[in-house]
């Protein structure tokens, strides 16, 4: 038993532990041990009965939508994606399912999921809402194709709806310091810090002081980024005073702690809902501080790719989509200063000609 060679072809033999024996044929002798691999292992950890169901399904030759979901969703999901991710997933599968979880995963096509976006639409649901469930669905084929339950991805090429882009209000340096201002003096060095350094919020709640270089005033983003790549942000001096702020304390490694537990903070929206509320901010989020960081780094001419790079996107697309179109007025002042930079002898011509043209018709 293992992995053997059978008719020519690669599969892996292994007995369950309740006696019965599965013989699969595998595509070569890597997805044969990693088979075999999978099988031990759930065996170790006294989950085989559930993989030898799933196994089972997979061989029986048709598999609904709503069955594989529960397989994409434990082996994929919720390996793979952060919490808040998976749990965004399970609520598309679950509208799905609703309306095509009996039908096998072979059967679904473009077809079906025009239906679907028809009906969703006539609940009042959003474009971009919508378009979550469709990035769903394709990807659990996608999977489904590379585990070999289905040939191919019907969906591949399934185009998504295009969505109202709504621009959030633009909030001045005045009105992002009023609320930090207001924030209790034992998180507002958090906050600081976001203001300064553009990162996400669970990179500021989970730094550690080894991340920050003082002689380079460098700080670098390796835990909990959603690239899950690492990356360097300059320090300014607000930023190092935020850091310094908060004394050492032993036993705990991170910059930012709660001074009663004295451990990381977990949370951080509560004091800012706080704050904002107090000075009657209300609409001010906690993710504007990084939206605020970026457009006054594209308003003072830095260059979008040093945007993307500061900001960890994984594309300059992103960057641009966020925060080319920053503001208009800005945008429009520049084109101006361009228009009216000609030579003084044309722009006089132009004085002139309007002038003449005005007494005509008076």
């Amino acid at each position: 038993m293992g992995i053997r060679k059978y008719r020519g072809r690669t599969v892996c033999d292994k007995r369950w532990p309740d006696g019965c024996r599965i013989v699969r044929a595998c595509g070569n002798r890597t997805q044969a041990k990693q088979l075999l691999d999978r099988i031990n292992a759930s065996i170790a950890d006294g989950t085989w009965q559930k993989l030898k169901e799933q196994l089972k399904l997979r061989d029986r030759g048709t598999l609904t939508l709503e069955e594989f979901s529960k397989t994409y969703m434990e082996e994929y999901s919720m390996v793979r994606n952060k919490k808040k991710s998976w749990l965004r997933k399970q609520t598309s599968l679950n509208a799905l399912n609703r309306y095509m979880g009996t039908l096998d995963l072979n059967a679904i096509s473009p077809s079906y999921l025009h239906n679907y976006v028809r009906k969703r639409k006539q609940e009042g649901l959003s474009e971009g809402t919508i378009n979550k469930d469709l990035n769903t669905v394709r990807h659990l084929l996608g999977y489904a194709k590379e585990c070999g339950v289905i040939e191919s991805n019907p969906l591949e090429q399934f185009k998504n709806l295009r969505a109202n882009q709504k621009e959030r209000p633009r909030f001045t340096d005045e009105q992002v310091d009023t609320v930090i201002d207001a924030v209790k003096p034992e998180c507002r060095p958090l906050f600081i810090f976001m203001r300064e350094t553009g990162c996400r919020r669970e990179e500021a709640l989970s730094l550690k002081h080894w991340q920050i270089q003082k002689e380079s005033e460098m700080v670098v983003f390796s835990d909990n980024t959603k690239s899950k790549k690492y990356r360097y942000a300059p320090l300014t001096e607000a930023a190092l005073e935020a850091v310094n702020v908060l004394p050492l304390i032993q036993g705990c490694a991170y910059v930012f702690y709660n001074l009663k537990s004295k451990d990381r903070w977990h949370d951080c929206r509560k004091p800012w809902e706080q704050a904002r509320e107090k000075v009657g901010l209300p609409q001010i989020l906690v993710k504007d501080l990084r939206r605020h960081y970026a457009i006054n780094l594209a308003e003072d001419g830095a260059n979008m790719h040093d945007i993307q790079s500061v900001l960890g996107h994984a594309s300059v697309t992103t960057t641009e989509k966020h925060y080319a179109h920053f503001s208009p007025e800005h945008s429009a002042k520049k084109i101006l200063k361009v228009l009216e930079g000609g030579k003084a002898e044309t722009k006089r011509k132009h004085r002139e000609r309007c002038s003449t043209n005005i007494k005509a018709v008076m």
